[in-house]
């Protein structure tokens, strides 16, 4: 795979010679990757939107909205609503799903050091900021997403590419939704048997406790810390590897490049 910085500038005016109608259009690729190590924690599909800056996913000590996009992202992984609401909210906004294709059979999640990626074309006057949101998995509502919508500025003012842009999400970054409680139980990817089954709540979104028995939770009965899951069946959640609140824990990463002009998309 060739990648290299070139000026949106530039890509417009190769642009311009291919199809004079999408002068603006520069092409990027999003990679994420899960950087728990062997035995840690997963993450759902990720969600990833493209917009001018006032798409706000949640503000942090504020509950979400009952049934948002967020909330079914938070509990379930599902990233219908939430789509839903990004096109509705931004009509010129562009949405996507990053998947995992060598992720758990049959589910194109992330498991501990998987990656994948997706190259969207974006315009870089309406697509200038970057928003993301997956499900933290096994757990009954964390999550990871900026909170804030112009935290990550692809495109300066005058259109330029301000990355590569490289996104490191630490444990100290999971989020609790507050909208289902922390029992672990009917916990999504552990002990769950179907969607939206947990113990409803209407707490604000505040930086995740860790699991129970932690570095950051201590005391109780270890539920995930430790356990083999049900649902899907056999996966073991090593009580270090999938301590996300331990300091330095180390969940996703996302680098976002311009993709070199008459890059094939394929990897070397």
């Amino acid at each position: 795979m060739k990648i290299q910085r070139i000026s949106s500038t530039a890509a417009c005016l190769v642009a311009l010679l291919h199809a004079p109608g999408l002068c603006q259009a520069v092409q990027v690729r999003v990679t994420v990757e899960n950087r728990a190590p062997e035995q840690g924690i997963f993450f759902t599909p990720m969600w990833v939107g493209f917009h001018d800056g006032s798409f706000d996913l949640f503000d942090p000590g504020v509950p979400l909205a009952p049934g948002g996009g967020l909330e079914n992202v938070a509990e379930d992984g599902t990233v219908s609503v939430i789509g839903a609401e990004f096109a509705a909210s931004e009509p010129d906004g562009l949405g996507g799903v990053i998947l995992a294709p060598a992720g758990f059979p049959g589910l194109p999640v992330f498991d501990p050091q998987d990656s994948g990626n997706a190259v969207f074309d974006l315009d870089p006057n309406v697509h200038r900021f970057f928003s993301f949101a997956s499900m933290v998995i096994p757990s009954n509502d964390a999550f990871i997403a900026n909170p804030r919508a112009t935290r990550h500025e692809l495109f300066d003012e005058g259109g330029e590419f301000q990355g590569p842009i490289v996104i490191n999400v630490r444990g100290s970054q999971v989020w609790d939704a507050g909208t289902e409680a922390n029992t672990e139980m009917q916990a999504a990817f552990f002990n769950q048997a179907a969607n939206n089954t947990g113990v409803t709540t209407f707490d604000p979104v505040l930086p995740h406790p860790g699991f129970i028995g932690s570095n950051d939770n201590p005391g109780g009965s270890p539920i995930i810390l430790g356990g083999i899951s049900i649902m899907p069946p056999g996966i073991f959640f090593d009580p270090i590897a999938a301590d996300f609140s331990l300091p330095g824990y180390k969940v996703a990463r996302i680098t976002i490049e311009l993709v070199e002009v008459g890059d094939d998309d394929s990897d070397d």
